[in-house]
């Protein structure tokens, strides 16, 4: 037998995060900030290289969209 018979097909590597379950939460931290800053607490604090860059993504997003809520909030008093 030959080395490449030999060989196990290398399966392609799950993404770390859905584009479904991302997607959620996106829309989910647009409504909801703390969404975003909890799972991107959560996926940065994973080995992951793309979970720590999915993290750090709803992260950002949930911090600014915090913010965005801030001022909203108080533009309308």
């Amino acid at each position: 037998m030959s080395e490449k018979e030999n060989e196990i097909p290398s399966t392609p590597k799950k993404p770390a995060v859905s584009p479904g379950v991302n997607l959620a939460i996106i829309i989910g931290t647009i409504l909801f900030p703390v969404i975003g800053i909890a799972m991107g607490f959560t996926y940065f604090r994973k080995d992951d290289p793309a979970a720590k860059k999915t993290g750090i993504n709803w992260l950002l997003l949930g911090v600014l969209m915090f913010i965005v809520h801030i001022v909203l909030v108080s533009t309308m008093k």
